[in-house]
């Protein structure tokens, strides 16, 4: 099976949607993380604290495996969403040599991606050159943009939930109790704080606030490119940009993307259509 531009937007599909998988997985670790150093705060038991402590351990461990999982699947799915701009919109074709590396670094099977190919997933139909390439990179980064500001808004959703609904909780339940289970439960919600001020919950509103800013930039910079004739040269560079703008991103909220998909992918259409309406070619 050759790599054809359709089949590595099989493996980016695939790849992507096993990389979300494994975020929501490493978040619930996290969850679960946080819970005994939460517990061990009420509990006064010795063998309690030590199954407690043992337990702790082993989430960490299960949590290490699946992160470095986690980075394998996303350095994948990175690999092949380069793979795919660059075959499928300059026409270039792998070596043999390349070709093997790539399915290599890939974590999922030719048959997977096969079954996920789309020879349609961008919407261009500009022959292979500095034009198509412009016009795919500037639809992956829309689609990037906009996924990674939406999920900057969730993330921060979550943050401001759960902090509000761990102060309403301890200061409803103050006349109720005694001082020093009031302070019992201060210490608990202080400890669930350090996972919330984590970076997989506050830091990943940053990350995927700034991620989102610097890939406007590169929207920016592809439109001034078109009006000047799309320069091969100025385009890899805002190609490498963007690669790394997306790469060091977090992955975007699972399911944020099936919610969207309709508004978002009207909404890039009327744009495209507008511009070739205009006879300019992005």
């Amino acid at each position: 099976m050759g790599l054809e531009p359709e089949i590595l937007v099989g493996y980016l599909r695939k790849e992507y949607s096993l990389a979300s998988g494994q975020r929501v997985l490493l978040f619930c670790l996290q969850i679960l993380i946080a819970l005994p150093g939460a517990i061990s705060v009420v509990t006064i038991d010795e063998t309690w604290t030590y199954i407690l402590a043992i337990g702790g351990v082993i989430l960490l461990v299960l949590w290490w495996l699946t992160f470095v999982r986690y980075q394998r699947t996303r350095e994948a799915a990175e690999a092949a969403r380069r793979a795919a701009l660059l075959i499928g919109g300059l026409g270039y074709k792998m070596s043999p040599d390349e070709a093997l590396a790539f399915r290599t670094k890939m974590t999922i099977a030719a048959e997977e991606a096969a079954k996920a190919a789309n020879a349609d997933y961008y919407n261009t139909k500009i022959a292979p050159g500095p034009a198509r390439l412009a016009e795919m990179l500037h639809e992956s980064a829309f689609y990037s943009a906009e996924l990674q500001r939406i999920s900057s808004f969730v993330m921060l959703a979550l943050f401001a939930v759960l902090v509000v609904g761990f102060a309403a909780v301890a200061f409803a339940a103050l006349p109720y109790v005694e001082h020093a289970t009031a302070l019992v439960i201060m210490r608990v919600i202080l400890a669930l704080l350090v996972f919330w001020m984590s970076a997989d919950v506050l830091g990943a509103y940053v990350a995927h606030r700034g991620a989102a800013s610097a890939i406007e930039q590169v929207k920016t910079r592809l439109q001034i490119a078109r009006k000047d004739g799309y320069p091969l040269d100025d385009i890899m560079l805002i190609l490498g940009d963007y690669n790394a703008a997306v790469g060091s991103a977090p992955e975007s909220v699972p399911w944020v993307y099936d919610l969207c998909a309709e508004r978002l992918n009207r909404m890039w259409r009327e744009y495209s259509d507008n511009l070739r309406e205009q006879g300019v070619r992005q």
